[in-house]
Parts: C-alpha cells; sequence; structure tokens
C-alpha cells in the first residue's frame, strides 16, 4: 500500500489511531506498514468473540482491542489522529450515525481513512465477486445480520463529503488491469471454489426459511455462469479526507 504510506508520511510520529469495524485486524496491518509512527492503536469491533481473536494476532503493546459499537464511540470528542474504517460501512445499520461519530473524535486537522470495494466501473470477471459478495448479503439479510449491498464509488464521496472534510486523496486500487498478469486461471478457479464452499455454509443456516429452495437454485445458477466468466477481485477506493 505504497500510495497510502506516501500520503501518511507527513503526519506526526506518536499518532492516537482508531480503526471501526477492525474483524481480525487485518487493516490495522496496513496502517502499521504505512504510519510514519504511532503512540496507540485501537481497533473496535462489535463481537467478542471477534475482539478476542484479533488479540492474539498483534504482539505490540500499543495495539489494542475493544468490543464497541460505532454508533456509540466511547472516547472523547476531538481525541483521534486518524480514524480508519475498511470494508465495515456496508455493514452498518446506520452509516450516517457512525460517520457523525467519527467525526466527533477526531481532532482538527484530522483524517478520516475510508477503505471498501465499489460495485461499480468493475470489468466483467470483477463484476463475479461483486455478484457473490451481493448474493451472500441478501442471505445474511435473512438471517438478520445487516450486510448491504455495496456502494458506487460516487456515493462513497458523497458520505465523506456530506461531513464536509476536506479531500487529501482518492484513488483507486486492485483494478482489473493491475490483476491482468497476476492471476492465473488456476487462482480463479480457486477463489470461486472457496466462494461457493462460503455460500454452501451460509445456505444451511437458513435450511429452515421458506426461501430456502429459492436460493439454492439460485446459487446453483449464479455458481454455472461464474466458472464460465471467471473471476477476479473488485476494484477498491481509499478516500483519505481531512477534518477541517
Amino acid at each position: 500500500m505504497e500510495r497510502l504510506k506516501q500520503i501518511l508520511s507527513g503526519q506526526g510520529k506518536e499518532l492516537k489511531v482508531l480503526d471501526i469495524g477492525t474483524g481480525l485486524g487485518d487493516f490495522i496491518c496496513e496502517l502499521q506498514e504505512c504510519l510514519p509512527g504511532y503512540s496507540s492503536i485501537i481497533g473496535i469491533d462489535t463481537t467478542e468473540s471477534t475482539v478476542n481473536r484479533a488479540k492474539g494476532n498483534f504482539k505490540d503493546k500499543r495495539i489494542e482491542f475493544m468490543c464497541m459499537d460505532g454508533e456509540d464511540l466511547k472516547f472523547q470528542d476531538n481525541s483521534m489522529d486518524i480514524v480508519a474504517i475498511s470494508n465495515t460501512l456496508h455493514h452498518l445499520h446506520n452509516k450516517e450515525k457512525v460517520l457523525n461519530e467519527i467525526k466527533r473524535v477526531l481532532k482538527d486537522n484530522g483524517l478520516i481513512i475510508i477503505n471498501e470495494m465499489i460495485s461499480d466501473n468493475q470489468s466483467e470477471k470483477q463484476l463475479s465477486h461483486v455478484k457473490l459478495h451481493h448474493f451472500h448479503a441478501e442471505i445474511d439479510t435473512l438471517r438478520g445480520i445487516c450486510h448491504n449491498r455495496t456502494f458506487t464509488k460516487r456515493e462513497l464521496i458523497k458520505m465523506v463529503e456530506d461531513l464536509k472534510f476536506e479531500k487529501v486523496s482518492l484513488f483507486e486500487y486492485g483494478t482489473y488491469e493491475e490483476q491482468l498478469s497476476k492471476i492465473t486461471p488456476e487462482e480463479e478457479k480457486k477463489c470461486l471454489n472457496q466462494w461457493f464452499q462460503a455460500i454452501s455454509s451460509a445456505l444451511e443456516k437458513i435450511h429452515d426459511l421458506p426461501q430456502y429452495d429459492e436460493y439454492l437454485e439460485k446459487s446453483e445458477n449464479l455458481k454455472g455462469k461464474l466458472y464460465e466468466v471467471g473471476y477476479f477481485n473488485a476494484t477498491e477506493v481509499m478516500l483519505v479526507y481531512r477534518k477541517g
């Protein structure tokens, strides 16, 4: 993530950083590589079991994990230098409330980093990823789990512009062109196999719902089409904005 590293290179070395929807801390790993320094990184997630697993992934005592909802951040106003939220916005019940909480806890001149896969401007192979993600999201929704379709690039830009923040940088990565020379047909098939295994597991969890047969048929139809098309990861977009 060299481009993000360059963007953050001018920041201080005693940064207080918050990562919302941290999961197992994957994006914290990226931040460690990109930040010039930090005094603390806090990762929050709403699932206690996930937080406990994340704690085992890091030995750095400056990194800690908490069980917390992004709609109600337990931090003081103007207390964070950087707040990151990676591939989490489309999992939120109330994204506007979370974004306003981010604005509250960010210091003046602090940075918000939004990282999301987008649903538009994808190649045919990349649309396989989008379709699989949206199908899995539909199954999660049937199970009562908040999992929305991914946003367009324009929708993401509007969200952060509504906060009245100043743009620092906005760039796409993981594009079709970037993947073209790196991913083999065998790797494409492996990715599709993994996706359909995950979907099969998710379908088992709605086995007793009246929609099960409908979604099982949809899954088989999707499988037939996507193995013909192939698979690339969807392009992601990184937005870095500054609180004025």
